[in-house]
């Protein structure tokens, strides 16, 4: 017996570790030897009988004739196991039942998902996005998924799906309180991805694409919603979600009382950009911005850069000008739009802008430039992304 702890993992196809070794599987000589290691695995706080174990794998053979390929699946199962530099005594048998050896130092990947997610929901435990990230990543996939098709893996396997899908709704909702809006709607897309009916999702979707201004991508996501249920399960969305949807229709519509449809006006629309704390994060949103733009037809944003290179102004100098700069440009932009000042640049991004604003946007920056005594006058690079 080994005095390392062995890790198995069940959230996805099945492997194992012992110390730093992994394994699969892949060289046992009998799937049949794997798939009951696996049961013995799932059961073993208890012994299983071996008329248990004939029913549950032989079905359509006799007792007697299920127990010698029990017998025989056994001995194949220990063999390999062995090989694998396991003892062969990490399964029991003792008067026609088997268990896993509880001398042995086991620990399961769907075990401790449970254990913790369990905690989660019943708010037993205060869990920081940081933990809840880590969690996340435990589940690789359902649980024994080599055996989608077996019935004893079919209850537990939804069991721990519907704790996967709370554990997104209760991470997403703590990024939403935290106004971590983006990595909200990458995890929510997981979550729909996984499973496309989950109301509470969409209604957090909606509140996020609300937050980010994204109004047309708000009342996009309640349509997909909508079509989904009604197509396959002939219901209407919950009263809760056609209520976000109405408030914010009822928010867009007053907006547009405020505003002339022009686009000197719709810049400060909302106003209240996000500056990003370094260059890497404005990277990763501009990297957001992009797929979403691939992914939803008639849709762009522009990208800016202003170069304060040629002024050769000292890093100092350069951080107390960007501060005013951004500053002011903060208050100016609108809610969803970014700025990050880095590298002797300012870079925006102008989220649902297109090109037929670069007039204005220019006429705009060239009054603002005027309050400084530039050497030189910034450049001004406009790109639309679509």
């Amino acid at each position: 017996m080994s005095d390392k702890r062995l890790n198995f993992y069940g959230l996805g196809s099945f492997y194992f570790s012992n110390g730093k070794k992994v394994f699969n599987g892949d060289s046992w000589v009998s799937k049949k030897a794997m798939y009951l290691f696996m049961y013995l695995l799932l059961e073993r706080k208890r012994k299983v009988s071996s008329e248990e174990l004939v029913d549950m794998f032989w079905p359509e053979s006799e007792l007697e004739r299920g127990k010698k390929k029990l017998y025989d699946t056994i001995y194949l199962l220990r063999k390999s196991l062995r090989g694998d530099g396991l003892g062969k005594d990490i399964v029991e048998s003792n008067n026609g039942y088997y268990a896993i050896n509880s001398n042995y130092k086991v620990w399961t990947d769907w075990e401790h998902f449970d254990y913790k997610t369990e905690k989660l929901i019943n708010g037993e435990e205060d869990f920081s996005v940081h933990d809840l990230k880590k969690l996340f990543e435990f589940y690789r996939g359902d649980f024994f998924t080599d055996l989608n098709y077996t019935s004893w893996t079919e209850i537990y396997r939804e069991e721990l799906r519907q704790k996967y899908l709370n554990l997104i709704e209760i991470m997403t909702e703590k990024m939403y309180n935290d106004q971590n809006f983006l990595d909200a709607l990458n995890y929510l897309n997981k979550g729909l991805d996984y499973d496309p009916y989950r109301e509470k999702l969409y209604l957090l979707k909606l509140k996020t694409f609300n937050q980010l201004g994204r109004i047309a991508e708000a009342i996009k996501c309640y349509k997909e919603c909508e079509k989904i249920l009604n197509e396959e399960l002939d219901v209407s969305p919950q009263p809760e979600l056609k209520d976000e949807l109405n408030k914010i229709k009822r928010n867009r519509d007053t907006s547009e009382e405020h505003i002339e449809v022009n686009i000197e006006k719709s810049i400060s629309l909302d106003s209240g950009a996000m500056q990003c704390a370094n260059i890497h994060e404005f990277k990763r949103i501009f990297e957001f911005e992009l797929r979403q733009v691939q992914r939803i037809d008639d849709k762009e944003f522009l990208l800016i850069t202003l170069n304060l290179e040629e002024n050769n102004l000292t890093e100092k100098d350069f951080k107390s000008t960007s501060d005013q700069i951004t500053s002011k440009f903060k208050s100016i932009m609108r809610m969803g739009d970014y700025i990050c000042p880095a590298e002797k640049r300012i870079y925006l991004i102008l989220h649902d802008m297109s090109l037929d604003s670069s007039g204005v946007i220019i006429k705009r920056f060239n009054n603002f430039f005027k309050k400084f005594n530039f050497a030189r006058k910034p450049k001004l690079d406009i790109k639309e992304i679509k």
